[in-house]
């Protein structure tokens, strides 16, 4: 399949971004992966973009899309961002939420942790999407919240897994899928989800025909559902649009 990449990275309200992106390939494959940083003063920035980085070079190294490859690209991030802090004692704090996806351009698969998400789209509605590794999303699972709140919950900030943190995370990577023409992809950060409902990617979708009329009519949209936030934190996104061969 032919395969329409667009990005888009900004960093809202804050004073800086501490979002990345970035995507590639290598031997038939393609990859896409978006990280959202976590730290104190500019640790954050440092941690997203080291964590595409290692990320893109493991998956160069050793191009794959088995799920086991995955959590080894994954699982090597997480080890070069500890080691980065190792080297550099000032460095009190040092995080990052990690989604990736990886294609032949008939199958996808996609790894995350985080609140960073990936979203399928198949006939302009989700097909699906990946769950958080938050405490909201955790009430949700727990029927405790419903899925809207997820956005607004005073505890949406609190993660329970991502890169950089004391323990080996254990990412969730998705089945296997086989891609159609005519499916999208949307990879994430929080900062670009918050202010979307899925409806809302929804809709812009069917009003699109390529993957970057449809990333900026939704980043339009996502900043007009900002202005009315308290903190408008940074966004990022990756859009893929699924053509004939």
């Amino acid at each position: 399949m032919n395969l329409e990449t667009a990005s888009l990275t900004a960093r809202g309200g804050r004073a800086k971004n501490e979002d990345a992106c970035s995507w590639t390939a290598a031997r038939g494959l393609a990859a896409w992966v978006v990280a959202d940083g976590l730290g104190e003063q500019w640790a954050g920035e440092i941690a997203s973009r080291l964590a595409v980085e290692y990320f893109i070079v493991a998956f160069w190294h050793r191009p794959s899309l088995a799920a086991n490859a995955l959590r080894e690209y994954v699982a090597g991030t997480d080890g070069a961002l500890k080691e980065w802090q190792e080297k550099r004692w000032n460095v009190v704090r040092m995080g990052s939420t990690i989604v990736a996806a990886v294609s032949d351009g008939r199958r996808l698969r996609s790894v995350h942790l985080g609140d960073s998400r990936f979203y399928w789209f198949r006939d302009n509605k989700v097909l699906l999407h990946s769950k958080d590794h938050s405490v909201p999303q955790s009430l949700c699972e727990a029927g405790i919240i419903g899925p809207e709140e997820i956005r607004s919950h005073p505890h949406r900030d609190i993660l329970l897994l991502g890169l950089g943190g004391s323990q080996t995370p254990e990412p969730t990577v998705s089945p296997e899928g086989e891609l159609r023409a005519g499916d999208a992809l949307l990879l994430c950060t929080d900062g670009f989800w918050r202010s979307l409902t899925e409806a809302d990617m929804e809709r812009e979708l069917t009003r699109t025909a390529g993957a970057s009329e449809w990333l900026g009519r939704m980043e339009t949209l996502r900043r007009e559902n900002a202005r009315s936030l308290r903190d408008d934190d940074n966004y990022t996104a990756i859009a893929v649009r699924v053509g004939e061969d």
